[in-house]
């Protein structure tokens, strides 16, 4: 009988250890300490998660018809921008419905649009030779509670933290 407590106790100093590993992982990090916007200025942010099985290409974001920057797969960025309402566009090459969103934003808000793949729509397989991969992007409104804990999640986010881009003026 002595033979079996020790490993039983092994198991069970093992089993808490694993217990609270899992605890301290599940637990929220705090957002990204970043300043507010200047006053009379609101801030857009656009992020996305890291998932591998999607594209890992950089998303390219249009903002009332303008170039407004990339964002990369585990990637974050923000610009700073006159309060008014936006229309932001991922740059796609194949369209599909509600992938653009629009936005109204007064002085001091922030407001968090995440960037979606959703690829697999516009995969196709010519014969059993070609496959072709076409990235479809999507922009979503997100509550801000919901978003920062998504950036500031390193599960989520691996690849980087919320990284400030130089602001535009619009």
């Amino acid at each position: 009988m002595k033979g079996r407590v020790a490993p039983m106790r092994n198991w069970l100093n093992v089993a808490g250890l694993l217990l609270t590993l899992s605890a301290a992982a599940c637990t929220t990090p705090p957002a990204p300490e970043v300043a507010a916007p200047a006053p009379g200025r609101a801030r857009i942010w656009f992020y996305r998660l890291w998932d591998p099985s999607e594209s890992l290409n950089a998303a390219n974001i249009e903002v009332n018809g303008v170039y407004f920057g990339s964002v990369e797969s585990g990637g974050a960025f923000y610009r700073d921008v006159a309060p008014g309402v936006y229309q932001i566009v991922p740059q796609n090459q194949y369209f599909d419905v509600n992938q653009n969103t629009n936005v109204a934003v007064v002085p001091g808000e922030q407001v968090f649009i995440a960037v979606l793949d959703l690829s697999s729509w516009a995969n196709a397989v010519s014969g059993a030779q070609w496959y072709v991969h076409r990235d479809a992007w999507y922009a979503r409104l997100v509550p801000p509670q919901y978003a920062l804990a998504q950036i500031a999640n390193p599960a989520l986010v691996p690849r980087s933290s919320a990284r400030p881009a130089a602001p535009l003026s619009y």
